[in-house]
């Protein structure tokens, strides 16, 4: 059954859209003229970005590295993939409200998100929570939407930041400029830079990797073999479907990192 517009998905979905038309106008028509002016639609999309990933990043990480509660519960490959764990729902939730009502509709509008690379890992990343959610039927691998949909988007936060500086956002990278290597904006933005560069490269380029070759595969894999009715009627396309964006997402952090 299709379940894609839960509570938790349409919040999301709108509260996003809220947040975006807030912040654009005021950053177009209420503050002083800026670089915010020039650039209302991305630099509104960061404001309302950062948060999100701050929530996403915090539950993921607390439930995946910091809580003993799930051991027992998901101690076997076939547990990690059928067994529903209520928050890594709620994040997979939250992943799809944001990339079906704001993050992927942006990128087609705005032309500093219109990037053909980040539209397809939007895309991708949409139909991966979709399965975790359990949008198209049985949610498959909500315990490990904790680490995907969560904790790794931990290099997400600095990355917010990263991508207003960035000089193909000449506004924004010549407003910076305009203060000096000694300002604090510079020094900021430097240390945003260093951050993401270390949290891109331990969290996606390592560790994410590494999960999806050591844990994610090997569970799905095992799941699969299993018959219809020791899958709890949880369908092959939809474990292959997650099986095939999480390698790709795989190679993707590597050429990335």
């Amino acid at each position: 059954m299709i379940d894609i517009l839960t509570p938790v998905v349409l919040q999301t979905g709108l509260a996003c859209i809220a947040a975006q038309g807030f912040f654009y106008v005021l950053f177009a028509y209420i503050l002083p003229k800026g670089p915010w002016t020039d650039m209302p639609g991305f630099t509104a999309h960061q404001a309302v970005a950062f948060p999100l990933m701050a929530y996403m990043a915090y539950q993921g990480i607390m439930a995946w590295y910091f809580s003993d509660a799930d051991s027992d519960t998901f101690d076997t490959p076939s547990d990690r993939i059928l067994k529903i764990h209520p928050l890594g729902v709620q994040l997979s939730e939250i992943a799809v409200g944001m990339q079906l009502f704001w993050d992927t509709p942006l990128g087609f509008i705005i032309p500093a998100l219109n990037d053909p690379l980040k539209l397809a890992h939007h895309i991708g990343m949409f139909l991966t929570a979709a399965q975790s959610a359990g949008s198209f039927g049985r949610p498959v691998g909500s315990y490990h939407a904790l680490f995907y949909m969560g904790a790794v988007e931990l290099s997400t936060i600095p990355l917010t930041f990263v991508d207003i500086f960035n000089p193909k956002h000449k506004p924004w990278f010549e407003y910076m400029k305009s203060k000096g290597p000694s300002s604090m904006l510079h020094s900021f933005n430097t240390f945003t830079r260093v951050a993401f560069a270390l949290c891109f490269l331990v969290l996606r380029g390592i560790i994410f990797p590494y999960e999806v070759f050591t844990r994610w595969v090997p569970d799905i894999l095992h799941t699969a073999s299993l018959s219809p009715s020791e899958r709890e009627g949880t369908s092959l396309p939809s474990m292959y479907l997650v099986l095939s964006t999480s390698i790709l997402f795989s190679l993707l952090q590597i050429k990335w990192a």
